[in-house]
């Protein structure tokens, strides 16, 4: 029977870690003794140059989670695997409860099939107007609608404030 278990590794390497691992996993013909291996991400919309990226973004940095039979020669292949650290909690592996993976399962998938913005700006910032109308104008920001993806922005017209909505790709922070 398999359970869960969640294993430290190096920040930044959980890619390499994971390819190493199912490697090393290949090599010693120990597939059906493993199944999953897991680096929890979210999809995360991003604007680089005045376009929209959607990146990966870690949910559990420095992670992996494996499923696996727990046996004393898995444990140590795991543990030799380089970029491992160890697994989490003490001395021993300790699985994950039938709760926790469940939990733990239904964040992941609802996290990577729904994407999550980022909010490149917050009220009080001062912007300049890239596109539009209102090109090479200042203001700042009044209200964010994450939403729409959008921003008020009070700029001066005539030496007067007038409120602008704008999105997000036709302003960049000052």
């Amino acid at each position: 029977m398999k359970n869960w278990y969640i294993v430290h590794v190096f920040t930044g390497q959980e890619k390499k870690v994971k390819r190493v691992l199912e490697e090393r996993i290949a090599l010693e013909d120990k597939k059906d003794e493993f199944g999953y291996v897991y680096i929890p991400v979210e999809n995360v919309a991003k604007i680089r140059n005045r376009e929209k990226v959607i990146t990966e973004k870690r949910i559990y940095p420095g992670y992996l989670v494996i499923e696996m039979e727990p046996t004393d020669e898995n444990f140590r292949l795991i543990r030799n695997t380089s970029g491992i650290m160890d697994f989490l909690g003490s001395d021993t592996p300790q699985a994950l409860s039938n709760e926790e993976v469940e939990r733990m399962l239904i964040i992941m998938e609802t996290k990577v099939n729904r994407v999550s913005r980022e909010i490149p700006f917050q009220q009080g910032d001062a912007v300049k107007v890239i596109d539009g109308p209102f090109v090479d104008f200042n203001g700042s920001v009044e209200e964010v609608y994450p939403d729409r993806e959008k921003v008020k922005v009070i700029v001066t017209i005539f030496g007067r404030s007038t409120p602008v909505e704008l999105s997000f790709l036709q302003i960049k922070l000052l």
